[in-house]
């Protein structure tokens, strides 16, 4: 079937009479105000986003279809009744959900027997397919992101941008951040009138941009504001005559605002703060002269970027930039462009500014391959290369400016990351078939994201731990967790821990389970109420014994004790609640009798076990008992590793930190000296029943749980 007879195409050609319309473009304006906007009443929370992870909600991309037919079109404003816009509103979902069909139909027919014995590469490297996950693709970026990143990256680009295009990066932003003041305040004043949800009616008044205001609320002259709106406004030879499928070439992409007359409309704020970030260097391209600045400039944008997100979580002397790796003194075997370390624990950043191309997203197989291998593959190659030079003896390592820079140490383990600056649609997708790493045992499995994904995961995740942690956890499901984006992965991190149980091969995340996170994420860059915190793993890090115990490995830099921290924070909130309270009930315990008091406890997730004492007397004697305690434990239970941890019995903080690691074996002294210590039974994996066994109620006449030798009725109980 050629194109022309496609479904795909009968339906596109029908969508195209649709827009073209008088008036059409009221249909817009009342699909933007119900698919891009949200209310919410005293703090932003999942619950309000709940509508944008719905099918029935029209994406980005499908309402930019209707945005450039209208343009192709030239259509106008002419009004139309509250019923037309009903209906065209139905006729237009109805043939976008035609073309969405007709792609995965095309996508369906390629399960063949015949077909069902190609590798995911092959099989899933067929045109169709390529357009339907691209186009379809979840969101990867916020459009609040979009806007603040670009400042920085076209920071050193200002004199260029005012020269050639009569404003700066920082100006382009104040005027986004009011253009997102006004069209807000217009959703406000509908919720003030009493509506709460979008009803078939224009709100095209509501996508109106008041220049004068504008210039108020950003204290600029007209003429910049109006150079502004201008540049990402369609002129009379951006008519979009080209535009005749979905992936075609859409000038609204690009240039998302509506000039009509002396007035502007804005249907879509992430389209106007997706093209701030991309499209100043398509402008600078045309500078012959400044190309090569501004190429410059965006390389260095992004592992600035990446160096100063890890420096504000792993420290000053621990993050470096540019490193170059010497075998001798001409022979350069590798190049860094970003290194964080904890430990030896080397995080290896490989940076890359390399987007999708058009024809790409077409579904052109070989140029999707190109673009991923110049865009990805190369920066995981690097990595590897990088990882292996820092493994070998007498290595020489430099900075940009020449300098000598001693690590201190090898590195242990090496975590390969793909850093890329742009927006690039289906990266989850593209890597499951695309990527090619391998797996040593210093050496990781490679973790892919982009900048906006980085600015997210190091907002939350903001204790080396908690980064490393999950960076270890993430990578070692690259094929297991299938979901749209990193975001959705983070989301579930957030709320319940990411893990697989070992009976599972696969699981599959739907795009809500993000909510949370989005919700959180929002409340603090846009400065709306609501919780900064979503509900789950932070906070539960940031309370009981749990959080004494990270406080103090997070200072003790030691690989051993680091993967036991990777260990803990994989316990499940049973295990947690369960420390907690026999954590509290041996200090009671201590604080009455004077006596050290001690529980043991396997791990529900990994081999190993904890024992941990409480402190009396001499702090040395209490340290040869627990390591005497954890070889015995250790031995009994047949573990290879052991952990022990002292604690102070008024405060609960942990005071030491022991590990012990070597294969078990029979010992026959080792069986007769267990038989004789007579030793409690540990607390294992199954939870449930020593909940009931840990609790206990402080009696009037016990000694004060706080510590003040005082009786309880006559401190705290009173």
């Amino acid at each position: 079937m050629s194109l022309k007879e496609s479904p795909e195409k009968a339906a596109f050609l029908k969508l195209e009479e649709l827009c073209s319309r008088d008036g059409f473009i009221h249909v817009l304006s009342y699909l933007s105000r119900r698919d891009c906007t949200f209310g919410y009443q005293g703090g932003v929370s999942g619950e309000n986003l709940g509508h944008f992870y719905s099918p029935d909600r029209l994406i980005r991309t499908e309402l930019s279809v209707l945005h450039g037919l209208i343009l192709k079109a030239g259509g106008t404003a002419v009004n139309i009744s509250d019923d037309k816009i009903r209906d065209w509103c139905l006729e237009a979902e109805g043939l976008l959900a035609e073309i969405h069909e007709a792609l995965k139909d095309s996508g369906y027919q390629r399960f063949t027997r015949e077909n069902m014995k190609l590798g995911m590469e092959d099989f899933f490297s067929h045109e169709d397919i390529i357009r339907e996950y691209v186009f379809y693709s979840a969101e990867q970026a916020f459009d609040f992101q979009f806007a603040e990143l670009a400042r920085e990256r076209y920071r050193n680009d200002s004199v260029w941008m005012t020269e050639n295009v009569g404003f700066d990066i920082n100006e382009a932003y104040s005027i986004y951040k009011s253009i997102m003041g006004q069209l807000n305040e217009n959703m406000t004043a509908l919720a003030q009138g009493g509506e709460t949800d979008a009803v078939f009616k224009s709100y095209l008044s509501c996508n109106e941009l008041n220049l004068g205001s504008l210039c108020e609320s950003t204290g600029l002259q007209q003429s910049k504001v109006t150079a502004f709106l201008d540049a990402f406004s369609p002129t009379s030879e951006d008519d979009n005559s080209a535009y005749n499928s979905i992936d075609d070439v859409n000038v609204v992409n690009f240039k998302p605002i509506t000039k009509a007359g002396s007035n502007y409309y804005l249907f879509q704020t992430t389209s106007l703060a997706q093209s701030i970030y991309e499209s100043p260097i398509f402008w600078m391209r045309s500078d012959k002269e400044y190309i090569n600045t501004a190429v410059k400039h965006r390389g260095e944008f992004t592992e600035s970027f990446a160096f100063k997100r890890l420096k504000n979580i792993f420290g000053e002397g621990n993050v470096y930039c540019n490193l170059d790796i010497y075998k001798n003194a001409s022979e350069k075997i590798g190049e860094v462009d970003i290194l964080a370390k904890f430990g030896t624990k080397f995080l290896i950043v490989q940076a890359k500014s390399k987007g999708m191309t058009i024809p790409a997203r077409q579904g052109k197989v070989g140029l999707v391959k190109d673009d991923f291998v110049k865009g990805v593959q190369n920066a995981y190659d690097q990595a590897v290369e990088c990882s292996n030079a820092l493994l070998l003896d007498e290595i020489t390592i430099k900075d940009i400016d020449g300098n000598i820079i001693d690590l201190g140490v090898k590195p242990n383990s090496c975590y390969p990351i793909c850093l890329t600056s742009e927006s690039y649609p289906g990266l989850l997708f593209q890597c499951r078939q695309y990527l090619k790493h391998q797996e040593e045992e210093l050496l990781k499995p490679p973790f892919v994201m982009d900048v906006f994904f980085l600015d997210i995961l190091t907002e939350f995740l903001n204790q080396p731990l908690f980064l490393l942690s999950y960076i270890d956890r993430r990578s070692s499901y690259l094929n297991e967790i299938v979901a749209s984006t990193e975001i959705v992965l983070l989301g579930l991190h957030l709320k319940r821990n990411l893990w697989l149980e070992k009976d599972f091969t696969m699981m599959s995340l739907h795009d809500d389970i993000a909510a949370d996170l989005d919700a959180a994420f929002m409340v603090r860059r846009m400065e709306l109420s609501g919780s900064r915190m979503p509900d789950g793993i932070l906070k539960r890090y940031s309370e009981g014994f749990i959080s004494k115990l990270l406080f103090k490995l997070q200072y003790v830099k030691r690989d051993e004790l680091t993967d036991f921290a990777f260990t803990l924070m994989k316990s499940s909130g049973d295990f947690l609640d369960t420390l907690d309270a026999a954590v509290t009930k041996i200090c009671f315990e201590t604080i009455q009798d004077s006596r050290s008091h001690d529980f043991t406890v396997l791990f529900d997730s990994e081999n190993g076990g904890l024992t941990i004492h409480t402190s009396t007397g001499n702090r040395e004697k209490g340290r040869e008992a627990l390591r005497s305690h954890m070889y015995a434990r250790k031995y009994k239970e047949k573990q290879d590793v052991w952990l022990g941890v002292i604690v102070d019995p008024r405060s609960e903080m942990v005071l030491e930190i022991c590990h012990i690691e070597e294969e078990w074996c029979f010992n026959a002294e080792m069986e007769e000296g267990i038989k004789s210590l007579n030793l409690k039974p540990n607390i294992s994996p199954c939870l449930k029943t020593m909940k009931k066994q840990l609790k206990f109620k402080v009696g009037r006449n016990d000694k004060c749980p706080c510590g003040s030798s005082k009786k309880y009725k006559r401190c705290c109980g009173v």
